[in-house]
């Protein structure tokens, strides 16, 4: 093979690497739990620019970036934030609270390998990998969207 080919065919080799199928979701926290992927709210028209994990703070780490690293951020601090959320493979992002109107969407959307770690997700292209705090976790989003469900199936029996 000539070297521009053989370039060529290791950068597309390395690119189908990434693809989120070939990623795992890091699980090796004792503080955070995987919640799934979420869209990022900025651009929806209902949002007036706020994004999914707002009111907190974040950090880039330019080719540095690992779920390890951002649960860390997240965690450790003056404040210890319940959400912790990693997008376009650099960027950490920690609340309180995950907006209302950020949807969880299939983990494949979660497309980016960490610049830090290409194993795990960090989000994706306005998607977030997103965390939240163990002691939450157990009942969490979930328990909020079954209550939410079980309200709405009581007010229609009553």
């Amino acid at each position: 093979m000539r070297p521009f080919t053989t370039t060529i065919a290791t950068l597309l080799s390395v690119a189908t690497c990434v693809h989120a199928k070939d990623l795992s979701i890091y699980d090796d926290s004792k503080t955070y739990a995987y919640q799934g992927c979420y869209n990022e709210t900025t651009n929806q028209e209902d949002s007036s620019g706020v994004r999914a994990l707002d009111g907190g703070i974040t950090d880039v780490r330019e080719g540095e970036m690992t779920v390890e690293l951002c649960l860390e951020i997240c965690g450790d601090g003056d404040t210890e934030y319940r959400f912790a959320g990693l997008q376009w493979a650099r960027e950490c992002w920690c609340a309180s609270t995950l907006a209302g109107i950020a949807k969880k969407v299939d983990d494949e959307e979660c497309d980016m390998a960490c610049e830090g770690d290409g194993e795990f997700a960090c989000g994706g292209n306005l998607k977030l990998s997103v965390y939240e705090t163990s002691e939450n976790a157990a009942g969490g989003l979930r328990t909020v969207a079954s209550l939410g469900l079980a309200s709405v199936l009581l007010l229609h029996i009553i």
